[in-house]
């Protein structure tokens, strides 16, 4: 038997669901859920220890793992601290920041923290895949901004997307699991109705080109095969 707070859940997740124009039931927690697991926080971290693991093997894994540790203070930290502090305040409609305009103050307090990473880390001699990957950041953190200023990108995708990206420029099998979870992502934002189809892949699109573009320019041909 269904208790109160099930109850409660089920309830929420109906009136969040006729809120978004979305169809309620099993599909909808489903894809809320989907959407929590694959959260762009938890995305960044992913990302960060990925590096950490396989993208430094001359260091030892301890080495590898600090590098990554610190990497989650500046870049990840930050941001999460600003945004947990700004939703408890009602900036925010909602956790997943729906409202377009609402999102330009998290672009750029993201944008100054990860070019803070970017400096620090260079200053300290950080491994070059650390620092690829927050000038990546950097790129796809200004460029949906400047996207959000017209419209919405899909900040879910471009995290998955950017995982993903790094994961097989180092472990192939790694990479296409983690472009299956894209997938079932994607459709995730799609059946919530956070998203329309072009803005998740927008985000998919934008978020491979900047990882890519970036590694080559930061002269890491070896990891893209080439």
């Amino acid at each position: 038997m269904m208790d109160l707070r099930d109850m409660t859940q089920h309830n929420d997740l109906t009136a969040e669901a006729l809120r978004r124009g979305a169809p309620p039931g099993r599909g909808y927690a489903v894809a809320r859920s989907i959407s929590q697991i694959f959260h762009p926080v938890t995305l960044s971290i992913i990302s960060i220890f990925i590096i950490g693991v396989l993208g430094v093997p001359h260091l030892s894994l301890a080495s590898g793992l600090g590098w990554a540790a610190l990497c989650t203070l500046i870049q990840v930290l930050p941001p999460t601290i600003f945004f947990t502090v700004r939703l408890r305040q009602g900036a925010y409609t909602d956790d997943d920041v729906s409202v377009r305009s609402q999102r330009n103050e998290l672009y750029l307090f993201g944008m100054v923290t990860v070019l803070v990473g970017v400096v620090v880390l260079g200053l300290l001699g950080a491994p070059k895949p650390f620092v690829a990957m927050l000038a990546s950041a950097a790129l796809l953190n200004g460029t949906s901004w400047f996207i959000n200023l017209f419209w919405k990108i899909s900040i879910h995708a471009a995290g998955i997307g950017s995982c993903a990206t790094i994961a097989a420029l180092y472990s192939k099998p790694l990479g296409l699991l983690l472009w299956v979870c894209a997938l079932s992502l994607g459709w995730a934002r799609l059946r919530t109705r956070n998203h329309t189809l072009m803005q998740v892949v927008a985000g998919l699109a934008l978020a491979c080109t900047c990882v890519v573009g970036t590694f080559l320019a930061f002269g890491l041909p070896d990891r893209l095969g080439m």
